[in-house]
């Protein structure tokens, strides 16, 4: 089984590598359709069935915010809504091949040490009033299985000052704490655990798109307890 696991990180590092390598020069139909392709690989190769319960509108601009559970989410937004930029630490840069190929696809990559940034808000703020581009954002700042961690404000800051919409999310999998990723998990561990299961599901339901916000930390709050109670 470990020899297994290793050689489906293998996979999943080439396949990424490959998809670096697909972005570059595309026209940005082709770049959406490389992402997609590399996300439900990702998911696939680990033995997920991917469910998707509704979908947002992808003709307009919006920041997605919902519950952060693992490793999994973003290839899992990802496969759905390719339009998507995500905002991810720093230090994701430095990883081999994922963090080059998360530049090209386009992450923001920001300082989580340090209070919002007049660069990082014009960096959001530019992504936002591009064409048919949607910011994913994790508003706790990490994972958990219940999101109960309060709400970080900030990206309600940014979407009340741009008048932006925000569009609910919430993700789930079978089983749920196996394809957890939280505290002091160790990732091959984890992988391990979950290529001796069957029957994996992702799941990605589509909430409710909100689009006046009068008070950031109290708008946050209350998204956190319908994300929470979905």
């Amino acid at each position: 089984m470990i020899f297994y696991t290793i050689f489906l990180l293998i996979k999943i590092f080439f396949n990424t590598a490959i998809s670096r390598l697909q972005l570059i020069g595309k026209t940005d139909e082709a770049r959406l359709s490389v992402k997609q392709n590399w996300a439900a690989s990702v998911l696939n190769t680990l033995g997920f069935k991917i469910k998707i319960v509704g979908f947002p509108p992808v003709d307009s601009d919006y920041i997605l915010v919902g519950n952060h559970i693992s490793f999994l989410d973003i290839p899992l937004l990802m496969s759905a809504l390719p339009q998507t930029t995500f905002i991810a630490k720093d230090d994701l840069k430095k990883w081999p091949i994922i963090g080059s190929a998360a530049a090209e696809a386009g992450t923001i990559f920001i300082n989580r040490n340090r209070s919002a940034s007049s660069e990082m808000i014009q960096k959001i703020t530019d992504n936002l009033n591009s064409k048919n581009k949607k910011i994913a954002v994790f508003p706790s700042g990490t994972t958990t299985l219940n999101e109960q961690k309060p709400w970080k404000k900030g990206i309600f800051n940014i979407a009340k000052k741009n008048n932006t919409a925000i569009q609910l999310f919430h993700l789930s999998y079978d089983p749920h704490r196996e394809s957890a990723y939280i505290d002091n998990d160790n990732l091959l561990k984890q992988l391990v655990g979950l290529l001796r299961l069957k029957n994996k599901t992702a799941t990605l339901t589509w909430l409710e798109q909100f689009q006046d916000i009068d008070q950031p930390q109290e708008f946050a709050e209350m998204l956190r307890r319908k994300v929470s109670m979905a």
